[in-house]
């Protein structure tokens, strides 16, 4: 008997979920995505995530997040259409550290979930990425790669480790352009017959007869039915989907998670200011952990203009919690529920991920005044009117500047997270099965119940891989 499966949202798990589930030439895989299908548009194929960065298009217009209490809601940039946000993001990849994981099992009870289960399946996903040559790296990259010693760390470790120091990043792209979930998943499965991809279908919630899901209703009525749904919408979309239909798990919507990140500007050298749009935009990343944590913080280096100024900016140092214990939610836009949902992140909540922050931003100042920035900046500065890091010295100042500019890094998780069925916060088990429904599943960020100590395209690449395996062998492998 064929099987007919609806997967919902086409970005970095779904693409990967249809494409595994399709493999099976007795099971029909529908795959609704409500964006349209334009992932091979030049700018979303780029190796320079600027060049995506500036096709306003591609992302959702209308998602705005509270990054901190009493701040303002800004827009949070989430990709929309078939790729999703990983047809969108700086294709950096990164699976995290072993302790991300083993917290887990011993915070949440998914032992399946602990970093021995999951290493394999990095291990496999490493061959799919590229590391950055010599070739590819800016002026940035250089300075910031011979930056560890000035911290106190090796120079040039390997990312994919846990090692604390510079080191080169892996992408997902090969050497002329983006390879991602769309590319090198959904793309090679779309001659199947047994595969159908619809974008511009939005759904609104999930078709039920009593506890058990029989499809799903879209924004314009239509009903589709299939014997499973897997949502992969997103850690903002697919709880969305859950509340529309009459979900009442209590931590539905609630363990909301991200990065809080924050910029130090420069204006450069002239000799070093061109960036050069063929390679891309960031290619290391330095690691290093603070007094609260292990490996928890990241120094990202950005070659390019993301800020109007004076002085003129030509690049960054970002400072980002790799490690978090804040946490927000997520509710419904009451008057349109169809709408993006009301996104309250309360980052910096926590006194730890504060602190954090601060030893962040102290880390970035030390790096930028040694000798490798140095030697290619001219001024550095906290914001559009050329404030100097200096003023971050006074903490009132440093507390101004957090609540304006701090962002999140758009690695957003944890609003359906696994868990037990005894365990009120949990939407779904250890296979993303929504508790006390049949029939429905989530795949994606909303259900890991801590952000990583990393980008999470890769982990949730990882995740839909491990369920989508689980899904053909009935147990996780």
């Amino acid at each position: 008997m064929t099987e007919t499966v609806i997967v919902v949202g086409a970005g970095s798990a779904g693409c990967v979920a249809a494409a595994r589930l399709s493999e099976d030439p007795e099971r029909t895989v529908i795959l609704l995505e409500a964006g349209e299908d334009r992932g091979h548009e030049p700018e979303l194929r780029s190796l320079n995530w600027l060049d995506a960065l500036g096709h306003r298009d591609v992302f959702y217009p209308d998602l705005f997040a509270t990054k901190v209490q009493g701040g303002e809601a800004r827009l949070y940039q989430r990709g929309r259409g078939v790729g999703g946000s990983a047809s969108t993001n700086a294709m950096l990849a990164l699976p995290g550290l072993p302790q991300d994981y083993d917290g887990y099992a011993e915070r949440y009870g998914l032992a399946r979930w602990s970093w021995s289960e999951v290493q394999p399946w990095f291990a496999k996903l490493k061959p799919t990425l590229v590391r950055s040559t010599d070739e590819e790296l800016t002026p940035v990259d250089r300075a910031l790669l011979d930056s560890g010693t000035v911290l106190g760390l090796p120079d040039d470790v390997d990312a994919y480790t846990p090692e604390d120091g510079s080191a080169r990043l892996y992408r997902t792209a090969d050497r002329r352009e983006r390879r991602s979930s769309l590319e090198l998943w959904l793309d090679p499965a779309r001659g199947r017959g047994n595969l159908v991809v619809r974008p511009n279908s939005q759904v609104d919630r999930l078709l039920l007869d009593g506890a058990r899901v029989e499809g799903v209703i879209l924004a314009d009525g239509e009903e589709i039915r299939g014997d499973q749904v897997i949502l992969c919408a997103g850690v903002f979309e697919s709880p969305c989907v859950l509340m529309r239909s009459g979900v009442d798990r209590p931590g539905l919507g609630r363990g909301l998670q991200d990065h809080p990140a924050a910029s130090v500007y420069f204006s450069m050298k002239p000799e070093h200011r061109a960036a050069d749009r063929a390679i891309p935009c960031i290619g290391s990343v330095l690691r290093l952990s603070s007094s609260v944590g292990a490996g928890d913080l990241h120094l990202l280096p950005l070659h390019g203009e993301l800020l109007a100024s004076t002085p003129p900016s030509h690049g960054l140092l970002m400072a980002a919690v790799m490690r978090t214990r804040s946490r927000g939610e997520l509710t419904l836009n009451p008057e349109h529920p169809l709408a993006p949902p009301i996104v309250d992140e309360r980052m910096l909540t926590h006194p730890d991920d504060r602190r954090a922050m601060r030893e962040a931003i102290d880390a970035v100042a030390t790096v930028l005044s040694g000798d490798a920035f140095s030697e290619i900046v001219e001024q550095t500065f906290i914001d559009e009117h050329g404030t100097p890091v200096d003023a971050l010295r006074d903490e009132e100042v440093f507390d101004r500047w957090l609540s304006t500019y701090v962002g999140d890094y758009f690695h957003a998780v944890g609003t359906a997270r696994m868990g037990g069925a005894d365990d009120p916060d949990a939407v779904t088990d250890e296979l993303g099965r929504v508790h006390g429904l049949e029939g429905v599943s989530v795949w994606d960020a909303s259900i890991l119940p801590e952000v990583p100590s990393a980008n999470t395209h890769l982990p949730v690449v990882m995740l839909a891989e491990r369920l989508s395996a689980a899904h053909r062998s009935g147990s996780l492998v």
